[in-house]
Protein backbone atom coordinates (compact mmCIF):
# COMPACT_ATOMS: atom_id res chain seq x y z
CA UNK A 1 0.00 0.00 0.00
CA UNK A 2 1.30 3.60 -0.99
CA UNK A 3 1.95 5.56 1.68
CA UNK A 4 0.38 9.73 1.57
CA UNK A 5 3.12 12.09 0.55
CA UNK A 6 3.11 14.39 3.66
CA UNK A 7 1.46 17.67 3.48
CA UNK A 8 4.09 20.40 2.57
CA UNK A 9 3.66 23.11 5.94
CA UNK A 10 2.65 27.01 5.03
CA UNK A 11 5.59 28.64 5.41
CA UNK A 12 3.55 32.09 4.98
CA UNK A 13 -0.19 33.24 5.27
CA UNK A 14 -0.13 33.11 1.42
CA UNK A 15 0.44 29.37 1.47
CA UNK A 16 -2.88 28.91 3.68
CA UNK A 17 -4.90 31.48 1.07
CA UNK A 18 -2.82 28.97 -1.45
CA UNK A 19 -4.78 25.62 0.28
CA UNK A 20 -7.87 27.67 1.18
CA UNK A 21 -8.47 28.56 -2.78
CA UNK A 22 -7.32 24.75 -3.65
CA UNK A 23 -9.82 23.20 -1.49
CA UNK A 24 -12.44 25.99 -2.37
CA UNK A 25 -12.27 25.30 -6.13
CA UNK A 26 -12.73 21.16 -5.79
CA UNK A 27 -15.80 21.80 -3.91
CA UNK A 28 -18.15 24.40 -1.87
CA UNK A 29 -16.91 23.76 1.84
CA UNK A 30 -18.52 24.69 5.01
CA UNK A 31 -16.10 26.82 7.41
CA UNK A 32 -15.71 23.29 9.61
CA UNK A 33 -14.64 21.26 6.65
CA UNK A 34 -12.10 24.18 5.35
CA UNK A 35 -10.46 24.84 8.95
CA UNK A 36 -9.62 20.99 9.47
CA UNK A 37 -8.15 21.19 5.84
CA UNK A 38 -6.22 24.19 6.74
CA UNK A 39 -5.39 22.59 10.49
CA UNK A 40 -3.61 20.20 7.91
CA UNK A 41 -1.40 22.78 6.29
CA UNK A 42 -0.47 24.83 9.22
CA UNK A 43 -0.55 24.89 13.22
CA UNK A 44 -0.74 28.75 13.19
CA UNK A 45 -4.61 29.50 14.45
CA UNK A 46 -4.41 32.88 13.47
CA UNK A 47 -3.46 32.21 10.17
CA UNK A 48 -5.99 29.94 9.69
CA UNK A 49 -8.50 32.52 11.27
CA UNK A 50 -7.66 35.37 9.20
CA UNK A 51 -7.81 33.38 6.39
CA UNK A 52 -11.67 31.68 7.00
CA UNK A 53 -13.18 35.38 8.14
CA UNK A 54 -11.72 36.97 5.04
CA UNK A 55 -12.91 34.19 2.47
CA UNK A 56 -16.33 34.94 4.18
CA UNK A 57 -16.06 38.79 3.88
CA UNK A 58 -15.34 38.40 0.36
CA UNK A 59 -17.60 35.85 -0.52
CA UNK A 60 -15.46 32.91 -1.51
CA UNK A 61 -16.49 31.09 1.69
CA UNK A 62 -20.27 30.46 2.89
CA UNK A 63 -21.15 30.99 6.24
CA UNK A 64 -22.61 28.26 7.70
CA UNK A 65 -25.82 29.85 7.91
CA UNK A 66 -25.85 30.40 4.07
CA UNK A 67 -24.09 27.35 3.16
CA UNK A 68 -27.34 25.56 4.98
CA UNK A 69 -29.90 27.53 2.96
CA UNK A 70 -28.15 26.49 0.05
CA UNK A 71 -27.42 22.73 0.94
CA UNK A 72 -31.50 22.78 1.87
CA UNK A 73 -32.39 24.41 -0.65
CA UNK A 74 -30.84 21.82 -3.38
CA UNK A 75 -31.69 18.58 -1.53
CA UNK A 76 -35.32 19.36 -1.40
CA UNK A 77 -34.70 20.67 -4.76
CA UNK A 78 -33.76 16.64 -5.36
CA UNK A 79 -36.58 15.52 -3.90
CA UNK A 80 -34.77 14.63 -0.62
CA UNK A 81 -36.49 14.81 3.35
CA UNK A 82 -35.19 16.64 6.06
CA UNK A 83 -33.61 13.57 8.00
CA UNK A 84 -31.06 13.38 5.12
CA UNK A 85 -30.79 17.19 5.14
CA UNK A 86 -29.53 17.12 8.86
CA UNK A 87 -27.72 13.83 8.82
CA UNK A 88 -25.30 15.61 5.92
CA UNK A 89 -25.04 18.68 7.37
CA UNK A 90 -24.60 17.92 10.97
CA UNK A 91 -21.51 15.63 9.03
CA UNK A 92 -19.99 18.85 7.51
CA UNK A 93 -20.27 20.39 11.46
CA UNK A 94 -22.96 22.82 10.79
CA UNK A 95 -24.92 22.89 14.52
CA UNK A 96 -28.32 21.35 14.90
CA UNK A 97 -29.69 24.99 15.37
CA UNK A 98 -28.29 26.43 12.25
CA UNK A 99 -29.70 23.50 10.63
CA UNK A 100 -33.35 23.80 11.67
CA UNK A 101 -33.39 27.34 10.52
CA UNK A 102 -32.73 26.69 7.21
CA UNK A 103 -35.02 24.04 6.83
CA UNK A 104 -37.93 26.18 8.64
CA UNK A 105 -36.53 29.21 6.07
CA UNK A 106 -36.76 27.32 2.90
CA UNK A 107 -39.59 25.08 3.86
CA UNK A 108 -41.66 28.84 4.47
CA UNK A 109 -39.88 30.48 1.83
CA UNK A 110 -40.44 27.90 -1.17
CA UNK A 111 -44.08 26.47 0.42
CA UNK A 112 -41.74 22.78 0.82
CA UNK A 113 -44.54 19.80 1.51
CA UNK A 114 -42.31 16.72 2.33
CA UNK A 115 -45.30 14.34 1.85
CA UNK A 116 -45.28 15.77 -1.77
CA UNK A 117 -41.93 15.26 -2.07
CA UNK A 118 -41.93 11.73 -0.65
CA UNK A 119 -45.10 10.83 -3.05
CA UNK A 120 -43.36 12.71 -5.92
CA UNK A 121 -39.99 10.75 -5.66
CA UNK A 122 -42.40 7.48 -5.02
CA UNK A 123 -44.36 8.34 -8.25
CA UNK A 124 -41.03 8.05 -10.77
CA UNK A 125 -39.58 5.06 -9.04
CA UNK A 126 -39.85 1.68 -10.87
CA UNK A 127 -41.36 -0.66 -8.50
CA UNK A 128 -41.36 -4.13 -10.71
CA UNK A 129 -38.29 -5.09 -9.06
CA UNK A 130 -38.63 -4.32 -5.56
CA UNK A 131 -39.91 -5.82 -2.65
CA UNK A 132 -41.90 -3.42 -0.38
CA UNK A 133 -38.76 -3.78 2.51
CA UNK A 134 -36.24 -2.25 -0.16
CA UNK A 135 -38.82 0.27 -0.93
CA UNK A 136 -39.18 1.38 2.32
CA UNK A 137 -35.59 1.13 2.75
CA UNK A 138 -34.63 3.18 0.29
CA UNK A 139 -37.26 5.82 0.90
CA UNK A 140 -35.59 6.32 4.45
CA UNK A 141 -32.41 6.05 2.99
CA UNK A 142 -33.25 9.60 0.65
CA UNK A 143 -34.50 11.37 4.02
CA UNK A 144 -37.81 10.69 4.86
CA UNK A 145 -39.46 9.86 8.00
CA UNK A 146 -40.29 5.54 8.38
CA UNK A 147 -44.06 6.76 9.61
CA UNK A 148 -44.38 8.77 6.16
CA UNK A 149 -43.00 6.41 4.09
CA UNK A 150 -45.58 3.48 5.30
CA UNK A 151 -48.37 5.96 5.35
CA UNK A 152 -47.19 6.98 1.24
CA UNK A 153 -46.86 3.33 0.30
CA UNK A 154 -50.11 2.24 1.74
CA UNK A 155 -51.49 4.78 -0.34
CA UNK A 156 -49.67 4.12 -3.60
CA UNK A 157 -51.70 1.67 -5.95
CA UNK A 158 -48.75 -0.26 -7.29
CA UNK A 159 -46.09 0.44 -3.68
CA UNK A 160 -49.01 -1.19 -1.80
CA UNK A 161 -48.87 -4.78 -3.22
CA UNK A 162 -45.50 -4.99 -3.29
CA UNK A 163 -44.19 -8.28 -1.40
CA UNK A 164 -42.01 -8.22 1.22
CA UNK A 165 -38.65 -10.15 0.72
CA UNK A 166 -39.30 -12.67 3.10
CA UNK A 167 -42.85 -13.15 1.17
CA UNK A 168 -40.88 -13.33 -1.90
CA UNK A 169 -38.56 -16.05 -0.55
CA UNK A 170 -41.66 -17.90 0.91
CA UNK A 171 -42.97 -17.99 -2.42
CA UNK A 172 -40.31 -19.95 -3.88
CA UNK A 173 -39.37 -22.14 -1.14
CA UNK A 174 -40.64 -26.03 -1.80
CA UNK A 175 -42.29 -26.89 1.30
CA UNK A 176 -41.02 -30.49 1.19
CA UNK A 177 -37.85 -29.45 1.42
CA UNK A 178 -38.14 -27.11 3.98
CA UNK A 179 -39.33 -29.79 5.68
CA UNK A 180 -36.78 -31.93 5.56
CA UNK A 181 -34.05 -29.17 6.37
CA UNK A 182 -35.72 -28.65 9.80
CA UNK A 183 -35.92 -32.69 10.09
CA UNK A 184 -32.53 -32.94 9.83
CA UNK A 185 -31.84 -30.33 12.66
CA UNK A 186 -34.22 -33.10 14.72
CA UNK A 187 -37.22 -30.41 15.15
CA UNK A 188 -40.51 -32.07 15.48
CA UNK A 189 -43.77 -32.01 13.31
CA UNK A 190 -45.64 -28.96 15.56
CA UNK A 191 -42.39 -27.03 15.72
CA UNK A 192 -41.34 -27.72 11.91
CA UNK A 193 -44.86 -26.26 10.97
CA UNK A 194 -44.35 -22.76 13.56
CA UNK A 195 -41.13 -21.89 12.16
CA UNK A 196 -42.63 -22.39 8.24
CA UNK A 197 -45.80 -20.19 8.87
CA UNK A 198 -43.43 -17.51 10.70
CA UNK A 199 -41.40 -17.54 7.22
CA UNK A 200 -44.74 -17.05 5.56
CA UNK A 201 -44.48 -20.23 3.91
CA UNK A 202 -47.65 -21.67 2.61
CA UNK A 203 -48.49 -24.91 4.93
CA UNK A 204 -52.06 -26.06 3.36
CA UNK A 205 -50.04 -28.86 2.60
CA UNK A 206 -48.07 -29.77 5.43
CA UNK A 207 -49.73 -32.58 6.84
CA UNK A 208 -50.45 -34.38 3.50
CA UNK A 209 -46.65 -33.73 3.06
CA UNK A 210 -45.63 -35.20 6.19
CA UNK A 211 -47.16 -38.13 6.03
CA UNK A 212 -45.60 -38.89 2.57
CA UNK A 213 -42.24 -38.32 4.01
CA UNK A 214 -43.17 -40.43 6.71
CA UNK A 215 -44.75 -43.94 4.82
CA UNK A 216 -41.99 -43.45 2.28
CA UNK A 217 -39.36 -43.36 4.96
CA UNK A 218 -37.41 -40.37 4.10
CA UNK A 219 -38.61 -38.75 7.61
CA UNK A 220 -38.77 -40.66 10.99
CA UNK A 221 -39.81 -38.73 13.30
CA UNK A 222 -39.42 -41.09 16.35
CA UNK A 223 -35.53 -41.77 15.32
CA UNK A 224 -35.26 -38.11 15.36
CA UNK A 225 -36.83 -38.06 18.91
CA UNK A 226 -34.57 -40.24 20.53
CA UNK A 227 -31.48 -38.53 18.32
CA UNK A 228 -32.46 -35.32 20.07
CA UNK A 229 -32.58 -36.63 23.77
CA UNK A 230 -29.25 -38.04 23.38
CA UNK A 231 -27.81 -34.37 22.59
CA UNK A 232 -29.16 -33.96 26.69
CA UNK A 233 -28.44 -36.24 30.33
CA UNK A 234 -31.08 -37.28 31.60
CA UNK A 235 -31.71 -40.16 34.30
CA UNK A 236 -34.71 -41.31 32.87
CA UNK A 237 -35.06 -43.98 36.11
CA UNK A 238 -35.37 -40.35 38.11
CA UNK A 239 -39.29 -39.18 37.66
CA UNK A 240 -38.26 -35.81 38.05
CA UNK A 241 -35.20 -35.74 34.99
CA UNK A 242 -38.54 -38.39 33.26
CA UNK A 243 -40.74 -35.06 33.29
CA UNK A 244 -37.86 -32.19 32.63
CA UNK A 245 -37.09 -35.25 29.05
CA UNK A 246 -40.56 -35.03 28.06
CA UNK A 247 -40.65 -31.47 28.47
CA UNK A 248 -37.75 -30.52 26.56
CA UNK A 249 -38.72 -33.08 23.40
CA UNK A 250 -41.90 -31.46 23.59
CA UNK A 251 -40.54 -28.26 22.85
CA UNK A 252 -38.63 -29.34 20.50
CA UNK A 253 -41.80 -30.29 18.55
CA UNK A 254 -42.51 -33.83 19.11
CA UNK A 255 -45.54 -35.44 20.16
CA UNK A 256 -46.86 -37.68 22.93
CA UNK A 257 -46.07 -40.73 20.80
CA UNK A 258 -42.91 -40.05 19.59
CA UNK A 259 -41.53 -38.87 23.13
CA UNK A 260 -43.52 -41.84 25.08
CA UNK A 261 -42.11 -44.57 23.09
CA UNK A 262 -38.78 -42.34 22.94
CA UNK A 263 -38.76 -42.54 27.04
CA UNK A 264 -39.62 -45.95 26.94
Amino acid sequence: MLSQRPIKQAKTIDNVYGSAFYHLEAKDRTVDELRKKLAAKTDNQEWIDTVIHDLIERGYLKSDKKFAVNFVEMAFGAEKGSQYIRSQLKLKGIDESTISEAIEYIVHRDGICEMELLNRRLSNMRLESLSSDKLQATLIKYGFRSSDVRQAIKAHPVASTLSSKMQIKADKADLVKEIEKLARKLKGKSVIKRELQQKLIDVSRFDEEIEKLELDGSIDFYANCQLRLEKKRFDLSNSKDKSKAYAYLYSHGFNSDEIKETLS
